[in-house]
């Protein structure tokens, strides 16, 4: 089952210029069966598209990206309560702090931390070892070889499994980069059973599902009066 296990959505992320609308859109006419949305440190958008995406059969798998002085992470969980505690820029967390109903995974890691500003270095894996549980090698944004190269490098050396993800901000990007997850994914806990399971594999697409759509053209105010 492919899964784009990074994605963000306006208003909750200001970096993305994806409404609502044209998430649930873009979902309907790719026939999507589930998706991961990943806001930084926000849920507000999670709680808003959950029913309406459950209205046209797909599963929104419940996440958020946090950026920490390590690099940025994905957070997983269906405790929408405890997503709720993290923020878009904090301390990264210990293997202690990591619930059983959460899974983590390691974005772009090469690219360092997008709003926390921290740099990576070959090395640092052993640093996080015990509180990340996959390496996102294919990232929508971060697609140059040595971005790859390096994030598969780190996978090995801790021994963990490889996700892909868009990192969306517009939505002909979305599912550019994808995790195939083994099994059948019907909700967060089913993703996070998988990611702790190394039930899954990195994937992606060199070419846009859609072509951009007239409405998306338009900067988002001029879009939301539309």
């Amino acid at each position: 089952m492919r899964i784009d296990l990074h994605t963000h959505t306006a208003p909750a992320s200001d970096c993305s210029a994806i409404s609502h609308r044209e998430y649930v859109d873009f979902c309907r006419r790719a026939g999507i069966r589930a998706i991961a949305l990943t806001n930084h440190g926000e849920i507000a958008d999670n709680q808003l598209l959950a029913p309406r995406l459950a209205d046209i059969g797909v599963a929104l798998l419940h996440g958020v990206e946090i950026s920490t002085m390590l690099g940025d992470f994905l957070v997983f969980s269906s405790d929408l309560d405890y997503l709720d505690t993290l923020h878009d820029v904090q301390a990264p967390l210990k293997q202690a702090e990591v619930p059983p109903h959460a899974a983590i995974v390691w974005a772009h890691p090469a690219a360092g931390g997008g709003r926390s500003g921290s740099a990576y270095f070959s090395g640092m894996g052993h640093l996080v070892a015990g509180a990340v549980h996959a390496i996102e090698v294919y990232n929508g944004s971060w697609q140059g070889n040595r971005y790859v190269e390096a994030a598969r490098a780190l996978a090995g050396e801790l021994g963990l499994p490889m996700t892909g993800g868009s990192d969306a901000h517009r939505a002909q990007d979305l599912m550019t980069c994808y995790t195939e997850v083994a099994g059948r994914v019907r909700d967060t806990g089913d993703l996070v059973a998988a990611l702790r399971a190394g039930a899954v594999q990195a994937g992606r697409q060199r070419k846009h599902l859609f072509r951009r759509r007239p409405e998306e053209t338009a900067p988002p105010r001029e879009r939301e009066r539309r």
